[in-house]
């Protein structure tokens, strides 16, 4: 029996939807176009250079603005979590997302424009029925990347391997995604990915290598270089929403 354990669970309306939760929360603001991150620096870059501006919401998270885009910092890592902060931004109005992130890499340091990942996390099999892949929008993917260019940022295209457990993450697998190609690691792509197609939204993510895989672990997650990295993908991603 695939996961879930229900069996063709994804066919069936949920008791309730993140659209209710929104309702029941009483937060009057509309959105449309957001950037997802994770990071602290991150958030800091964007408050500083931008002067966002801070809109708390009863309840929920908080969102921070410039003009009309908006940025949400996720607290905490994994697919559950992503996907509950991603549906309450969609039923706040959400339409246009970009996720800016970390990831392990599994060939090499550098930047990685996402164009697929692989589902071996729980929550997409929720939403869709079980299958290999989840991917992005072409068109707002390919947007990213030609503004990652135009920002005269190195990055290559590839797919992600999506895991609920980083501890887990075997040097077998390591060694098996690796022989595929496989770029990076990660724990929310998967999921985010197959949401947006189920909620008709545009999705698209690029990350930033932090750690690499390899036949030893070699992990730069407090590297200044990493930071700069992310803060020009950061404002190439910026670039692509206005």
């Amino acid at each position: 029996m695939t996961f879930p354990q229900f069996k063709n669970k994804h066919q069936f309306m949920p008791l309730f939807s993140a659209e209710e939760f929104i309702s029941y929360s009483k937060a009057n603001l509309k959105i449309k176009k957001c950037i997802i991150i994770f990071q602290n620096s991150t958030l800091n870059y964007f408050i500083k250079k931008y002067h966002a501006q801070k809109i708390p919401l009863k309840g929920l998270f908080k969102i921070y603005r410039h003009k009309h885009i908006c940025l949400v910092r996720v607290k905490g890592i994994g697919a559950p979590n992503a996907v509950a902060v991603f549906e309450e931004m969609i039923a706040l109005g959400g339409k246009e997302f970009i996720v800016v992130g970390t990831a392990g890499g599994l060939q090499d340091f550098g930047t990685f424009l996402c164009t697929k990942a692989i589902r071996d996390e729980g929550t997409s099999h929720h939403y869709v029925k079980h299958g290999t892949f989840s991917y992005p929008d072409n068109l707002l993917t390919e947007r990213l990347g030609k503004n990652l260019k135009k920002n005269k940022i190195a990055f290559e295209r590839g797919a992600s391997w999506t895991i609920d457990a980083p501890y887990r993450e075997t040097k077998k697998e390591i060694e098996h995604y690796r022989k595929q190609g496989i770029a990076t690691v990660e724990m929310e792509a998967s999921a985010l990915f197959a949401v947006a197609k189920i909620r008709k939204v545009n999705i698209a993510a690029v990350f930033v290598v932090s750690d690499v895989l390899g036949k030893k672990w070699n992990p730069q997650f407090h590297s200044g270089n990493l930071k700069k990295k992310l803060n020009k993908v950061f404002d190439a991603s910026f670039k692509c929403l206005q």
